[in-house]
């Protein structure tokens, strides 16, 4: 009997990955221009995503739009579309369904596949992990997967790490060293 197995996929940039996509697809996306989302917050703009040339300038998600664009002010702001950022979600997860039929949403930027007794048709839980995460990266999305019994351990291992395989019965032993304050984030 098969013991259930979850790959938990988190896109951390999905916000500003959707948008970059759109943008590219129509030739108007430089990939050097550190690019964010900003969302309103008690009448503040705070960054809300950010890709990785922005990163790299120091700018970090839930800092004000005022202290990034004072670091970068040839920053690129884009705002913050939820809804949108949601149906994405929503089309990925259709589309993993290629996977596993048991696709559920871990919002707002994850997504948990119960993929228990499939993985071998993929070569594999690792092999399935590879071709999944690959398939989206082609596709421009920044993604981060680990695979566990669980789904909160393998949503935290895949939060802190990515292309990790838990062995069964190995949650706490893999959890261990990450801070409690990780757990289940």
């Amino acid at each position: 009997m098969s013991r259930r197995r979850i790959l938990s996929l988190w896109l951390p940039r999905l916000p500003i990955d959707r948008i970059q996509r759109f943008f590219g697809k129509v030739g108007l996306h430089k990939s050097n221009e550190p690019s964010i989302v900003v969302i309103k917050d008690n009448n503040a703009l705070l960054i809300h995503a950010l890709d990785e040339a922005a990163e790299r300038l120091g700018l970090y998600i839930g800092q004000p739009l005022a202290n990034a664009r004072a670091m970068c002010p040839d920053l690129k702001v884009f705002d913050a579309d939820t809804v949108a950022d949601a149906k994405t979600l929503s089309d990925i997860a259709d589309w993993c369904d290629r996977f596993t039929p048991l696709v559920a949403l871990d919002a707002p930027h994850g997504l948990f596949l119960d993929i228990t007794g499939c993985a071998h048709l993929f070569g594999g839980e690792a092999a399935l992990m590879r071709t999944l995460c690959g398939a989206l990266t082609a596709q421009g999305f920044a993604v981060s997967a680990a695979i566990a019994s669980t789904s909160i351990c393998a949503r935290t291992i895949g939060r802190h790490g990515h292309g990790r395989v838990v062995a069964e019965g190995k949650e706490a032993e893999a959890v261990k060293p990450l801070p409690v304050a990780t757990l289940g984030a």
